[in-house]
């Protein structure tokens, strides 16, 4: 009996509809200098990416924010989209801002959360989930 409830709790802490809040996670400079902490949160049923108060960086002509299948330290500017999902639109190069996730996602499949310049392929930076 304690086996299978140990086994049920542990389905529960790891299935993706009942994620659990996230660490901050400290952004890595790529090409350009990134600062600040992010972590995936649960609001009110809904998963999101939210980037702290003291987020900045480099203002850009196209960024985007990705969750990609690699690892930061192994992705370049030409390989960021291969196996990843758009999120959105970078809102601001600094202060808070807060990205809804798809409700069908499951952040088990990713790696990173990166910022890309989808017009001259630039990965600013990001870091590991």
């Amino acid at each position: 009996m304690k086996k299978t409830a140990l086994i049920t709790i542990a389905l529960l802490l790891t299935s993706p509809a009942l994620a659990q809040d996230s660490a901050d996670r400290t952004f890595v400079q790529k090409r350009y200098k990134i600062e600040g902490t992010a972590k995936i949160e649960n609001v009110d049923g809904e998963t999101h990416l939210v980037l702290s108060e003291d987020f900045k960086t480099k203002n850009g002509p196209d960024l985007k924010v990705y969750l990609t299948k690699k690892p930061i330290e192994s992705l370049t500017g030409q390989d960021v989209k291969n196996d990843a999902t758009k999120i959105g639109v970078l809102k601001s190069n600094k202060g808070a801002q807060s990205y809804i996730l798809p409700a069908d996602l499951d952040l088990a499949d990713y790696e990173s959360v990166v910022i890309h310049c989808e017009a001259f392929t630039v990965l600013w930076g990001g870091f590991d989930l």
